[in-house]
């Protein structure tokens, strides 16, 4: 099964040193370097140039693989249990299957997708592709969810299960992974924040409960700043 992903210089290392090495050999791994300078922090103008060319990609890979099914993904992504068949039955009967945002929300993460390539999937992305000309500041993600709530196409799609894990799931994350997405990274230091996220993977899967305790330790003044930011809100509104 192809694996499509593009990247940027400043995504690079993420693309060598943690995507690439961990993908299983079953898959075919097509990569393409957008040269587009900047750190490409989210909702950066680079950020914005590089994920309109990601959806053109996205068009070509489609066309140029009619009647199979391919896999989209981000580098910011390592792959701990994902083999072509597991892919496959994830995927189902639809014609697309993409990862959750959240596990409270209905939106979907477009960072990692599995999709056939057919008319429906194909007319679906020249969609996003048009409102993202439309709205030159848009985030594809954010078009992605708005089409498929107002079920503008007849596209038939899915969520991939919570094994395709994002840090906007939750923390830690669970042992049993088929992948594992570093998302959230709002802010400054985009790649920084999401090595770190996968070094502190790296740590608790090697040492179980030790780590989670130091984690939980590290992060409580930011959970505990976050309850009382909510609670102060409520109590004004």
């Amino acid at each position: 099964m192809k694996l499509y992903c593009c990247y940027t210089p400043a995504h690079e290392v993420l693309f060598q040193n943690y995507f690439l090495p961990t993908i299983p050999k079953a898959f075919n791994v097509i990569s393409t370097r957008l040269d587009i300078a900047g750190a490409g922090d989210f909702l950066s103008p680079e950020f914005l140039h590089c994920i309109g060319r990601k959806m053109e990609l996205v068009i070509e890979s489609i066309r140029e693989n009619w009647g199979e099914t391919i896999i989209w993904s981000d580098v910011d992504v390592q792959f701990y249990n994902l083999q072509p068949n597991l892919a496959l039955a994830d995927l189902g009967k639809n014609e697309v299957a993409f990862q959750r945002e959240t596990k409270a929300t209905a939106d979907v993460n477009t960072g990692f997708f599995i999709c056939l390539c057919n008319a429906e999937v194909l007319r679906f992305f020249e969609l996003v592709v048009v409102e993202l000309l439309e709205n030159p500041q848009a985030n594809e993600q954010w078009v992605i969810n708005n089409l498929l709530q107002k079920k503008t196409t007849p596209l038939t799609w899915d969520f991939l299960p919570l094994s395709y894990y994002a840090r906007t799931h939750g923390w830690p994350p669970p042992r049993q992974l088929a992948l594992y997405h570093a998302n959230w990274t709002k802010g400054q230091n985009g790649v920084a924040q999401k090595i770190r996220q996968f070094r502190e993977l790296s740590l608790i899967r090697r040492l179980g409960f030790p780590a989670l305790v130091i984690f939980s330790i590290k992060y409580a003044p930011r959970r505990l700043w976050r309850l009382l930011s909510k609670g102060f809100k409520s109590s004004r509104s």
